[in-house]
């Protein structure tokens, strides 16, 4: 087990998921909601994305970096990581 690794492709995942939501949330509001927004991302669904990420197929999947912020647990993609 690589605990750098896996650490990495959850940091990424998550950051891939708060991108996502600020652009939404920037279409919504029409401007741009800024560094305000990650940090109450961070704030109120952090938890929750670790948990879910924890839980999902993408932390055991060698796709996590293309999908791992969608945090799955059925995918018909799901490749299992090697070693």
């Amino acid at each position: 087990m690589n605990w750098n690794r896996e650490l990495l492709e959850y940091m990424l995942a998550q950051r891939r998921k708060i991108e996502i939501e600020k652009w939404c949330e920037g279409v919504r509001l029409k401007r741009d909601p800024g560094d305000e927004f990650v940090m109450h991302w961070i704030f109120n669904y952090g938890d929750w994305f670790r948990q879910s990420w924890n839980r999902s197929l993408c932390s055991h999947c060698v796709l996590a970096r293309d999908c791992g912020h969608q945090v799955r647990d059925r995918c018909d993609q799901f490749t299992g990581k090697k070693g």
